[in-house]
């Protein structure tokens, strides 16, 4: 194809050209392109550099190109658009602009629209998307993170070219199962019939339209060669949603971006991920077909086009940008996919690579069970609650390593310094840091070789680190790695290092395990304890951590947050600092520095009781010793308590002087405190529970009488919030769902919780909807704590305990571990009417287990010193 000017570059299968796309577009021949594949400027509230227009003018904007298209495109061509959404200023509202878009392109040309048809949507999910936009996702919370673009499908023919035969993938396990053994024909449930011709073998699996250019075992990451045969899929039978499209496009030191690093050219800020043009290009051309790419940005669209053998054209009206995109075409520069086999071969060849590699599997596990066979030692024996343990393990949270990675070694920008230049190779690196930071150390070691061997280990245990933090990462195999983006923003910011502690804090709480490590040290200073290494490792166990008490990681991260100003002292947090790292708003927290460790625990407890009218001091102040263990001055609380919170607007007063003398203060909480503090106690249940807070702020009474709806799932609902009413009232934390056995109509809701507070650190809690619970529910659920690993057993119920019941939990405290707690309607009631009476029910039943377990006492000898109790005045 001639144009009426010179390329600005040309290779074997396609030019570039600079210039507005519009004349350039119009110097192309009718119906003679097969493929565009674009991603235009979006209509973004913030305007890019790259340039782009208002949503309100996008429409009339994109029209005279799409005029452009249509005439270019062949009969049988496509038009594929990757256009992201975007926002109404000043509000968390959603722009129509890309729907009215696709129906105006899409609309007969009577109607004054283009007489495109949408072949097909597919959608663009970008898992590395910023959360944005940050005014309504992370200051305000009202929105969820926006990271999907939708990608509209375009032809000039209802039946336009495409063969989804050259992205086939390989048929599922159940699927050659299926082909294996036969399928008998009937009808589906969905009315759909399956005939004998579905047992059919065709090569493999229609794909769904979902890419996923993540990496696992047998892929390679975005910005690194790909099988054009879609390898990395075709090991993985997706199970995501099949209007998805899932690429990251965050490669930061791939070829092209060192060569505008090397040549100081700043890259196109926008690039496409390499899967989706190759996915594209791949179902709707063939070999020797012409693809344009008319914004083509750093032309990733081009460079995929050449690797597969079709020819293309590039416009791009950027000259910085373009001249950039040379570097994807030098000889250096590897490819960013491989060419297609035919369908039939490259379907053969997939198939026989998986059954290598199940072959290869059950040859490994064959040899296993051989040796086991073969061996003396006694052999196990397998049960089911076992491998539940085991299957917990494995989903145990991991803190980040960091061994030997420590600021008193070297600085943030000498270390990534030295990862950059030794880069890609990691024996290289591991050997300069030994040399570096090493050296000196095992100098008692009585051999040459046991001190290198200590030097090399120490190396190693700080690349794993690095690794660990994020700041290097695996490129091809195991000695092979590369800068991370996060590295080179550090690196950017070397010569202030003040900045550059903060980009490292900023990583550590938002994508390590910072943020973890805050709330273990905060939550052992809350209790006026020394939070020393060891208790730290066991708070985090607590919240979920495989960590060993002694780890040294904690310390570690402690310090690299000391240089960004998080602490203080040692242990002491700076919450300022760490709002202005994350950039989030907490004004609300100066206020309470100036509270006392007394009145916050005041104030803690009336958020958890959920204090909305006015109640009695005395009542909260009593929960509030029983459940924190903190002391109160009676004499003054009015004085020290109740008026400094209300001066800081958290709390209302009222004094009553009806009856006999003058009654306690009554308080509850300001609208002030509900939208500050209650309200983000329940965000963070909500995030742990996945209920959602409109439920978590229904009150505990309408939860109760929920428990009495005629709708089974409403009853199973209001016993999932029973039981983390139950968790906030025992100021417990939430650590997981065991199981939710009242989907199924059985009205039972488990869960498992963790205390710091109370003696036993591990609860396992059952709220159950039933009439009588008998022996079986409590010796089911003591079965289950071989599993949970929990020491206290709370049993909550709408009706009655059995007598045997009740027998069982006290043999099973006298003779064991366990402490068992059993609430049912008459003790729900008492709370339903103050819920500070949980703690009077709770500490009642926990003196009649001492009395029998220490003192020996017999069930009437408590029930009179009880029936003493009640006739004394308080």
């Amino acid at each position: 194809m001639k144009l009426n000017r010179l390329p600005f570059y040309e290779t074997q299968w396609g030019a570039a050209y600079l210039g507005d796309s519009l004349k350039v577009l119009s110097q192309i021949p009718d119906e003679s392109i097969d493929l565009i594949c674009t991603s235009p400027p979006f209509a973004l509230v913030r305007k890019k550099e790259y340039g782009n227009v208002d949503a309100d003018e996008y429409v009339q904007w994109f029209d005279s190109f799409a005029q452009q298209f249509y005439r270019i495109l062949k009969q049988n061509g496509s038009l594929v658009i990757d256009i992201g959404g975007s926002w109404i200023k000043g509000y968390p509202v959603r722009s129509l602009y890309h729907f009215e878009l696709v129906m105006h392109l899409c609309k007969p040309r009577r109607e004054g629209g283009l007489g495109f048809y949408l072949a097909q949507e597919l959608y663009w999910y970008n898992p590395a998307k910023l959360p944005t936009p940050a005014e309504w996702v992370t200051v305000r919370r009202e929105r969820v993170k926006d990271a999907v673009n939708t990608i509209w499908w375009l032809s000039k023919d209802p039946h336009p070219k495409a063969c989804n035969k050259r992205v086939l993938r390989p048929y599922s396990k159940a699927m050659e199962n299926l082909l294996k053994n036969g399928y008998d024909a009937k009808l589906r449930p969905s009315g759909h019939d399956i005939s004998t011709k579905f047992q059919r073998n065709r090569g493999g699996a229609i794909p769904p339209n979902i890419i996923d250019a993540q990496t696992t075992s047998v892929a390679t990451a975005i910005g690194s060669p790909v099988l054009a045969s879609f390898d990395w899929l075709l090991f993985n039978d997706l199970a995501q949603p099949v209007n998805v499209i899932s690429a990251s496009n965050t490669a930061s030191n791939d070829y092209y971006q060192r060569r505008c690093k090397e040549e100081g050219i700043k890259p196109h800020p926008a690039r496409f991920p390499q899967a989706l043009p190759e996915f594209i290009i791949n179902l709707c051309t063939e070999p020797g077909d012409l693809v344009l790419d008319p914004f083509c940005g750093s032309n990733v669209t081009g460079r995929v086009a050449e690797d597969l053998k079709r020819y293309w054209l590039a416009i791009e009206i950027d000259q910085g940008y373009l001249k950039a995109s040379q570097y994807r075409f030098e000889t250096e520069a590897s490819s960013l996919v491989i060419p297609l086999e035919t369908p039939q071969n490259c379907s053969s060849k997939n198939l026989s690579l998986i059954k290598e590699k199940i072959l290869s599997d059950n040859q490994l596990l064959l040899k296993e069970k051989i040796a086991v066979n073969q061996s003396n030692e006694p052999k196990q024996l397998t049960l089911p609650f076992l491998e539940q343990i085991n299957k917990m393990k494995t989903r145990q949270l991991k803190f980040t390593y960091g061994h030997q990675f420590e600021p008193e070694k070297f600085s943030l920008a000498e270390i990534m310094k030295l990862c950059q230049d030794c880069e890609p190779n990691r024996r290289y690196l591991q050997q300069e840091i030994a040399n570096r930071y090493f050296a000196q150390h095992s100098q008692q070691s009585k051999s040459q070789t046991a001190k290198t061997s200590n030097i090399d280990k120490l190396a190693m245990n700080c690349f794993l680190s690095l690794r660990a933090y994020g700041l290097v990462e695996k490129t091809e195999d195991d000695w092979t790695y590369k800068v991370t983006e996060i590295a080179q923003n550090i690196l950017d910011k070397q010569n202030n290092p003040e900045e550059s502690n903060k980009l490292l804090a900023r990583h550590i709480l938002t994508n390590l395990t910072g943020m973890s490590l805050l709330k273990a040290i905060e939550a052992i200073n809350a209790r006026n304890e020394q939070p020393k290494l060891e208790l730290i490792g066991y708070e985090l166990q607590e919240m979920g951590f495989s960590i060993s008490p002694n780890a040294i990681y904690v310390s570690t991260m402690r310090s690299w947050l000391s240089l960004a100003g998080v602490f203080e002292r040692e242990y002491e947090i700076n919450w300022d600092v760490v709002a202005d790292i994350l950039g989030i708003n907490k004004d609300y927290i100066d206020e309470l520095y100036t509270l006392t460790p007394e009145q916050k625990y005041f104030l803690l407890s009336m958020i958890h009781l959920d204090i909305r009218d006015f109640e009695p001091w005395n009542k909260i102040s009593n929960y509030g010793r029983s459940v924190y263990k903190v002391k109160f001055t009676s004499k003054s609380f009015v004085k020290d308590i109740i008026q400094p919170l209300v001066n800081v607007g958290l709390i209302e007063t009222e004094k009553s002087t009806g009856g006999r003398g003058a009654k306690p203060n009554q308080v509850k909480l300001t609208q002030k405190a509900r939208n500050e503090l209650v309200k983000r106690l329940i965000e963070t249940i909500a995030d742990q529970t996945q209920l959602s807070e409109t439920e978590l702020n229904r009150t505990f009474e309408d939860v109760i009488n929920d428990l009495d709806h005629p709708d089974k799932h409403v009853k199973g609902k209001a016993l999932e919030l029973l039981a983390i009413w139950m968790i906030r009232l025992t100021s417990l934390r939430f650590t997981k769902w065991r199981k939710r056995d009242y989907e199924t109509g059985n009205g039972e809701v488990d869960v498992l919780a963790g205390s710091d507070r109370f003696v036993y650190s591990r609860w396992q809690i059952q709220c159950k909807n039933t009439k009588k619970v008998d022996v079986e529910v409590l010796a089911k659920e003591i079965g289950m704590t071989f599993v949970t690993g929990a020491d206290v057993v709370m049993i909550v119920t709408t009706g009655e305990f059995t007598k045997d019941a009740f027998q069982y939990a006290y043999r099973m405290m006298e003779v064991s571990r366990y402490y068992m707690i059993l609430l049912q309607k008459e003790d729900l009631e008492l709370i339903k009417q103050n819920k500070t009476n949980i703690i009077t029910i709770l500490d009642k039943k926990a003196r009649r287990v001492f009395a029998k377990k220490e003192l020996g006492m017999t069930q009437i000898q408590i029930d009179e010193i009880e029936s003493e109790e009640e006739t004394l005045e308080d």
